[in-house]
């Protein structure tokens, strides 16, 4: 094997793990801010956050918009 074939594997493998990072670390964030929104939509059940948002009820937009700002954060300082 010559320097130049073995220097090509040794990339296709950093990128195949690199690529794999950024799958399994899309995917539980997605998941992650999918469970969170459960929760809250689980924790306050007199609350249809689908309906309020139709509504226009800012004061819940707000709330998840901070919310998954929030949780972005957590989980991309968690993720590196």
């Amino acid at each position: 094997m010559t320097i130049d074939e073995n220097l090509d594997t040794i990339l296709s493998m950093n990128l195949a793990n690199y690529m794999t990072s950024i799958l399994m670390s899309l995917g539980s964030g997605i998941l992650g801010f999918f469970a969170v929104y459960k929760l809250f939509d689980w924790l306050t059940p007199e609350l249809d956050f689908p309906k309020e948002l139709a509504k226009g009820n800012m004061a819940v937009a707000v709330f998840l918009a901070g919310l998954f700002v929030g949780l972005g954060l957590l989980l991309g300082s968690a993720i590196k």
